[in-house]
């Protein structure tokens, strides 16, 4: 999702440029169409990756994060 985000996003920049190189603002409109479907895809990524994220924190087989958190001896 965040690959199609970029790749929209360097798309949008080309329409940008073809619509101050020529003067024509369907370039522009276009530009920001895609600025706008970019914009909604990285929304929506950051909706579905909120909740799946969960505790993934967290030392594998709990051991403890610092090797001096053990009691030696």
């Amino acid at each position: 999702m965040l690959v199609a985000a970029l790749g929209l996003t360097i798309l949008g920049f080309a329409f940008l440029v073809a619509a101050v190189a020529t003067g024509q603002i369907a370039w522009a409109w276009a530009c920001i169409g895609v600025g706008a479907l970019g914009l909604l895809l990285l929304v929506i990524d950051l909706i579905r990756g909120h909740g799946s994220k969960g505790d993934q924190g967290g030392t594998p087989s709990g051991e403890p994060e610092e090797a001096g958190a053990r009691a030696d001896g």
